[in-house]
Parts: structure tokens; C-alpha cells; sequence
């Protein structure tokens, strides 16, 4: 070989070193942007596959729940249950996992009732659908045949955020089927913002891939902490739920189903708050004052105002994370359904 050859060679090669060096702190940039503009909450429960630990990190000594799995349409289905009575099901945002209940929510809550948290699909430890996108309807039709699985009938649903959104699209699809609902700083109507520049990136093959590591590796503790600041201001983020958070968070699996959870509801929600004076279930709706993650004037106000039979908790010095902060709003807002339907009945 030539020495003019041998010289074209290593060119390549350090041209090619340079790309890959490029594409890296490119991938680790746009991340940087794209997170830090993000409108949700990103955590995720910590997973290694399909075993399920008998003892969750928010368990407390003084009560238990069960953890289950269960498969439905060919997709294994994670929930934990607790209690006797009358059927709560719980629905996460966007992203959480039934981790975001068991802050003290699941554990008042089974005192006179039937609890069931359920993690969406992608989320937590249940599997998400391969080749297809996970829309909202398609949630709404897993969530169903979930219920319907676990011989769960007239069940209260109570959904936080992203999860609220879900809760609204099965009532508006099975409203025969529910008996009442409980939104948590309800993601209810689109919004201007979105993730098409992070959804384009984590689809590109080689950038995305450099992306999460890096975001995981290099700035994530750091660009997590700021998130979760925003999101459970103003309380500080409990330390356990930071921990979990950054040792799992960023993963490929739940990201993906992330962004696209968050594309999809975008889509569903324009034509969803058309529909939203056809609910005639008792609903309550319990917003913070000070949530900077979904506007409660833009969301949880309109929807009271659409929803007849709505009432609207409006809470002082508190933030979007309802769940974990003031679990004890969600037994006075199924207080006041209690209330309503005996007033009906009388």
C-alpha cells in the first residue's frame, strides 16, 4: 500500500473519530434543551425485568399491598391492589408508575375501599405494544379489558395529570361503566408546547442512543433535580423519590414511551374537550394553586366549567404532584362524591 493511501486512511479514521465526538455532544445538548423545556414530570420505578420485588421502596411497615401481574391482550399488566370495599382505580401521569400512590394515598384509601394503581403501558412494570403507537384510545381499550380481567365494575377512577386525560377518555368511551371520577391536576386541554424536536431526536437511530446515555451518565441527577423541583414545588422533592428516580429514570424503554404518550394525548385532546359536556358522573377536581406544570386556569377550571356535575377542589401552597403531597385530598373529594350520591338517592 502506498504511502498517500495510508495517509487517506487515517484521515478517515480521525474524521470519523470527530463525527462520532460531534454527534455525542450534539445528542448531549439537544437533550439538555429538550428536557429542560419538558412540561412533565419524568420519573420512573426502577425495573429489571419481569421479576416483581415483594417490598417496594414506599412501602410502610404499617400496611401492605399486593403486586400482581397480569396479561392482557398479550402484554403483561402491573398493578398493586390494597383493601376491601367499594373499587378505586388509580391511573399515573405522565411518566410515573403506581409509585406516585404509595406516598400515603393507597394507604388511606384502603381503609374503605378497593384500591388499584395500574401502570400505563411502557410505564413501570408493564409492557408496551411493539410496532404500533400506544394512542389513547388504545389505553382506553387495554385499561378496559384490565378491569374487566380483574372483575373491577362501576369503579371510581382517579387520575393524576396525564392519567386524568386517560380517566376522561374512558368515561367518554364506556360511561355506562363508571361511577364516578377524581382528576389530579388534570391534563384536560392542549396546549401551544410540545416534543416534536425530542421526539425526532430520540428516533433518529445514533443520536438517540447517545442521548441517553449521556442524559443518563453525565447531567441526569442535575437536569432530573430541576424537573422534579418545578413539578412538586413548592414542596421539595422527598429524597427516596429522587433516588429511585435518578437510578432509573432515563431509560430507553420508558423515555420512548414517554414522548410518544405525550404526542399521542396531544392529538386526542383537541377532540376529547368537544365531548367533555356529555359526562354526567359525580366528578371532582382538585388543582394546586401554584402547579407550574399544567395550568390549572387552562385546564382545571375550564373542565369544571364543561362538567355539570363537577365540583373543583382548589388547594392552597400546592403544586402538580397531588399524589404525593396531599393524599388526603383525594379521601375529601371521594368524601363530597359520597355525599352527592346520597343526596341523589334521598
Amino acid at each position: 500500500m502506498s504511502s498517500v493511501a495510508r495517509r487517506r486512511i487515517r484521515r478517515r479514521e480521525q474524521d470519523s473519530r470527530v463525527s462520532h465526538t460531534a454527534r455525542i455532544i450534539v445528542g448531549a445538548l439537544i437533550l439538555t434543551t429538550c428536557i429542560t423545556g419538558n412540561d412533565f414530570a419524568f420519573v420512573a420505578q426502577k425495573s429489571d425485568g419481569r421479576d416483581v420485588p415483594k417490598e417496594p421502596p414506599f412501602y410502610s411497615p404499617e400496611w401492605h399491598a399486593t403486586e400482581h401481574l397480569v396479561t392482557v391482550e398479550n402484554l403483561r399488566v402491573h398493578y398493586i391492589e390494597s383493601g376491601t370495599g367499594p373499587a378505586v382505580v388509580m391511573i399515573h401521569g405522565n411518566a410515573g408508575t403506581v409509585g406516585d400512590f404509595e406516598f400515603g394515598a393507597v394507604q388511606l384509601l384502603a381503609r374503605d375501599y378497593r384500591v388499584v394503581a395500574i401502570d400505563r403501558p411502557g410505564h413501570g412494570r408493564s409492557e408496551r405494544p411493539s410496532g404500533k403507537t400506544a394512542t389513547v384510545e388504545y389505553q382506553v381499550r387495554l385499561l378496559h379489558r384490565t378491569l374487566s380481567d380483574l372483575r373491577i365494575t362501576q369503579p371510581v377512577l382517579v387520575g393524576h395529570s396525564w392519567g386524568a386525560a386517560l380517566a376522561l377518555a374512558y368515561v367518554l368511551k364506556y360511561p355506562q361503566e363508571v361511577s364516578a371520577m377524581v382528576l389530579l391536576a388534570p391534563a384536560a386541554y392542549r396546549d401551544g408546547g410540545g416534543n416534536s424536536l425530542w421526539h425526532t431526536t430520540i428516533s433518529t437511530p445514533v443520536v438517540g442512543d447517545l442521548e441517553l446515555l449521556l442524559g443518563k451518565s453525565i447531567m441526569g441527577r442535575r437536569i432530573l433535580k430541576r424537573i422534579l423541583a418545578r413539578a412538586f414545588y413548592p414542596q421539595s422533592v422527598p429524597d427516596n423519590y429522587f433516588k429511585l428516580a435518578s437510578s432509573s429514570w432515563l431509560g430507553r424503554r420508558k423515555l420512548k414511551a414517554y414522548v410518544e404518550d405525550e404526542s399521542a394525548l396531544k392529538d386526542s385532546l383537541k377532540e376529547m374537550s368537544k365531548r367533555y359536556s356529555e359526562i354526567s358522573i359525580p366528578v371532582v377536581i382538585v388543582t394546586g394553586d401554584s402547579d407550574k406544570i399544567v395550568s390549572p386556569k387552562e385546564n382545571a377550571y375550564r373542565l369544571q366549567v364543561a362538567i355539570c356535575q363537577s365540583r373543583l377542589i382548589k388547594l392552597k401552597d400546592t403544586g402538580h404532584e397531588i399524589p404525593q403531597t396531599r393524599p388526603e385530598s383525594i379521601c375529601a373529594a371521594l368524601r363530597l362524591i359520597s355525599r352527592s350520591s346520597a343526596s341523589n338517592l334521598n
